[in-house]
């Protein structure tokens, strides 16, 4: 019977955990649309900070949270798996573009982590910290996964890539002012290869096309990072 009143108890609390997790998250987005969608106001940024608070004050440590909110984790693979949809419908923009398409997103794969270890390569760090910054311009499931074979943490490289993408989304706009991108083409290359799932949200607060091309590079560059780091750390080590 006390098992039994144990497993209703944590059944219990992982749905309100989660329902605690997902109202955060949709306050977080109607605070976002009030102050204008602009980019510095992310949904990500309220959320992480009123979850924080509202942990602090309850007691809940991460991990006890991370654990009772086990399942959300768990739909971020198939989540995942659902980016081969827009991915296929954007096949098309692939084969009319070919390499125009591909080797910006290869180029800024391979340059996002080896800029991160250039920072920190003199700084006193253990090597899974580093290893972590590799996975830092890829969407978090594949982060978590790809953290584990060559030797980082897996925790650490969930938060570097949520800070990645809240600094890419942020920041996107200011940019190409700067720099004078207008391409929508570039815009979501740029935003899906390096801010991944965040940075292709923003995507299309910016507009469909932005967008569109944004998923493209998430899921290219997400793909290609996946399989070509844990390669390389096998043959290194």
């Amino acid at each position: 019977m006390n098992m039994l009143s144990a497993s209703s108890n944590a059944v219990l609390s992982a749905v309100f955990w989660c329902a605690i997790t997902l109202a955060v998250y949709l306050a977080s987005l109607f605070i976002f649309r009030r102050l204008g969608s602009r980019p510095i106001f992310h949904p990500m940024v309220f959320c992480i900070a009123i979850l924080a608070v509202i942990l602090f004050y309850t007691g809940v440590s991460v991990e006890g949270y991370q654990a009772k909110t086990g399942l959300l984790t768990w739909l971020l693979g198939p989540a995942t798996v659902a980016l081969a949809i827009p991915l296929y419908s954007q096949l098309s923009s692939v084969k009319q573009n070919g390499v125009g398409v591909l080797l910006p997103i290869v180029i800024g794969g391979l340059l996002a982590p080896i800029l991160a270890l250039l920072v920190v390569y003199f700084l006193p760090m253990e090597a899974g910290v580093k290893l972590s910054l590799l996975t830092k311009s890829i969407t978090t499931p594949l982060a978590i996964e790809t953290s584990q074979h060559i030797g980082g943490i897996p925790g650490l490289a969930v938060v570097i890539v949520i800070f990645t993408g809240i600094v890419g989304a942020v920041f996107a706009s200011s940019i190409y002012r700067l720099l004078r991108i207008t391409s929508p083409q570039a815009q979501g290359l740029a935003l899906g290869t390096v801010a991944h799932a965040i940075g292709t949200a923003q995507g299309f607060q910016m507009s469909q096309k932005v967008g569109a091309f944004a998923t493209l590079g998430l899921c290219i560059n997400g793909v290609l990072t996946a399989i070509v780091l844990p390669v390389i750390f096998y043959i290194v080590s």
